[in-house]
C-alpha cells in the first residue's frame, strides 16, 4: 500500500491483502475497511489499562497466549473492538481461519439461515464458528437476552473451551451481568478492563 500522504493511500484494502490470504479475510467476515484501520500498528496507547495489556495482546498476535479465552471488557469507545479485529488480522496474516460476528448480527445470522434454508445454513455457520482457529464475538451482552439466543452463544462457547479453543469477546457489560454459565467459561481466561474516557467522545468533544 502506497501512501500518497499522510492518512491518504493508493489502492484499495483487497489489493494490500496477500492472494493466499484473501480468502481467508472473506470468510472471517470483518470489515474489509479495517484491514488499514483497525491494526496492531495504528493502536495508541492512551492510558496504563492500554500499556498493561500491550504483552497481552502481543503473545495473542503469535498465537503465544496462556488460555485460548480472551475478554476485552470496558465501557464504549475505548477501543475493543479494534483490538479484538486487530488481532484477528493478525491471525488472518498467520494463515489462519478466523470468524468475527458482532453478537447481534451472529444470532441475526443463526435465525436466518435456518428461516430461509432449513438446518443447512444454520449448520455451516455454527459448524464454522465451532471450529475455526479463533472466533470473534463482538458486543456480548448488547443482543436480546432470549432464552433460545442464550442457548446458542452458551452452545459456541462452551464447545470452544471444551476443546481449547481461541475465543475474543468484548463486552460493555462486567461478567456478573452476562449469563452465569458464559461468564463463568470467560473468567477463567484472559480478562482485559480498558479504562478512561471514550475516543468518540473526546473527538466529538
Amino acid at each position: 500500500m502506497k501512501q500518497i500522504m499522510p492518512g491518504v493511500y493508493e489502492g484499495t484494502p483487497e489489493q494490500d491483502i496477500g492472494d493466499d490470504k484473501k480468502l481467508l479475510a472473506k470468510l472471517s467476515n470483518m470489515p474489509i475497511l479495517t484491514f488499514r484501520t483497525h491494526r496492531l500498528s495504528t493502536w495508541q496507547h492512551r492510558n496504563d489499562s492500554h500499556r498493561e495489556a500491550w504483552p497481552i495482546i502481543l503473545d495473542w498476535a503469535t498465537g503465544a497466549m496462556k488460555h485460548p479465552f480472551l475478554a476485552f471488557l470496558g465501557n464504549p469507545g475505548l477501543g475493543k473492538t479494534h483490538l479484538a479485529i486487530a488481532l484477528g488480522w493478525e491471525w488472518i496474516e498467520r494463515g489462519k481461519t478466523v470468524l468475527y460476528y458482532h453478537v447481534t448480527a451472529f444470532l441475526n445470522a443463526l435465525r436466518d439461515g435456518y428461516r430461509h434454508s432449513g438446518e443447512s445454513d444454520y449448520e455451516h455457520i455454527i459448524a464454522f464458528a465451532r471450529n475455526c482457529s479463533l472466533l470473534i464475538l463482538d458486543d456480548l451482552g448488547s443482543e436480546r437476552a432470549t432464552e433460545w439466543a442464550t442457548e446458542q452463544l452458551d452452545f459456541i462457547i462452551d464447545f470452544r473451551y471444551e476443546n481449547h479453543k481461541p475465543l475474543i469477546i468484548t463486552t460493555n457489560l462486567t461478567l456478573d451481568d452476562l449469563a452465569p454459565r458464559i461468564a463463568d467459561r470467560i473468567r477463567e481466561g484472559t480478562c482485559i478492563l480498558l479504562k478512561g474516557e471514550s475516543f468518540r467522545k473526546k473527538k466529538g468533544g
